[in-house]
């Protein structure tokens, strides 16, 4: 795409520019001067739309483009600014497809692998983000349907499972209990919570990666559905923390009562799996996430070494300075 686009070439210059500012500071200027070049770009072709797939396919990518170059160099709430613009992109999309068909939205991106692997690329940071600034989703994920049985750029095997991530975030913002509610109305949310999670976590333990994937996504598969599992049992203990509960009706039914149990084995089993990943793979990419969220949860000495030296390991490979924050963060 960035070869018939130069709005696209300019923001991957501008990315690629930024990356290596962070490995030495003398390209500084030349990655500002690629940044502003590339914004104001974007900014001069969004104000010509077109109705070809192609242009939003080539905005939404350079929006994407934006939001990696920000979080790799450690921006806090830029890269959010990029994703809503690609969402926007993603949700005003219409095309008009040989046979007169009209597509809307992340239809029209389905249409050609560019398109899917742009919807892919999407979910993988808005649902991820959603955990971060505890949100929903931006875009209700069943745009997922269909594209996911792939090796992604992102999670290898594993995208399917940003569903559960998904419904974990949705969930949160949907049953949060409010003095306005009625009684009735507190108990629909908290059984319906329950439910949820309940199905979720059977969901997870239930589910098996590919027979076919290799051993490192097979490992960042798994190490991935640990941390899904992690997020789970947080927002569980979290709400069980603020709301109260009646420990015989939830806790044993549930078996919300060995929560930190769940969590340390989930920890245990991350760590594990991200020892298959080989330092400099391109599977490493997506390790922070499983890493940080091991790291919030370890108690013992041995995981919390672990997970520090990994971090650094793969912080003086890519030199991205999210990972640097992230280990700032947890020795906090």
């Amino acid at each position: 795409m960035a070869m018939e686009s130069t709005v696209l070439y300019d923001a991957l210059v501008a990315l690629a520019s930024g990356h290596l500012s962070l490995l030495n500071e003398s390209y500084r200027l030349l990655a500002l001067e690629a940044h502003s070049t590339a914004i104001t770009n974007l900014a001069t072709a969004l104000g010509a739309p077109q109705k070809q797939i192609t242009w939003y396919e080539s905005k939404a990518a350079a929006c994407l483009a934006f939001v990696i170059g920000e979080v790799c160099v450690g921006d806090d709430s830029g890269w959010s600014t990029h994703l809503n613009g690609a969402k926007l992109l993603i949700r005003s999309a219409e095309v008009v497809t040989t046979s007169g068909v009209v597509l809307r939205g992340p239809e029209a991106f389905k249409r050609s692998s560019e398109g899917q692997w742009i919807l892919r690329n999407f979910a993988y940071h808005d649902i991820i983000g959603s955990i971060t600034l505890r949100r929903r989703p931006l875009l209700d994920c069943t745009y997922l349907d269909g594209i996911t049985d792939v090796v992604d750029t992102y999670l290898g095997v594993a995208t399917d499972l940003l569903r559960h991530v998904a419904t974990l975030s949705s969930l949160d913002e949907e049953t949060r209990l409010g003095p306005d509610l009625t009684v009735d109305e507190i108990v629909e949310r908290k059984s319906a919570f329950h439910t949820t999670c309940a199905k979720v976590e059977q969901e997870l333990q239930v589910w098996q990666c590919r027979v076919d994937a290799s051993p490192e996504l097979a490992a960042l598969a798994h190490a991935f559905r640990s941390a899904v599992l992690i997020v789970l049992y947080r927002l569980i203990r979290n709400r069980l923390t603020c709301e109260g509960h009646d420990e015989e009706e939830t806790d044993v039914a549930t078996g919300w009562d060995i929560l930190p149990t769940k969590i340390r084995t989930q920890v245990s089993n991350i760590l594990r799996h991200v020892s298959g990943i080989p330092i400099g793979s391109h599977s490493e990419s997506a390790i922070l996430f499983p890493l940080f969220l091991a790291g919030g949860e370890a108690t013992e000495d041995k995981h919390m070494d672990e997970v520090r030296i990994r971090l650094k390991m793969t912080l003086q490979k890519r030199r991205f300075l999210n990972i640097a924050r992230s280990l700032e963060i947890l020795e906090e």
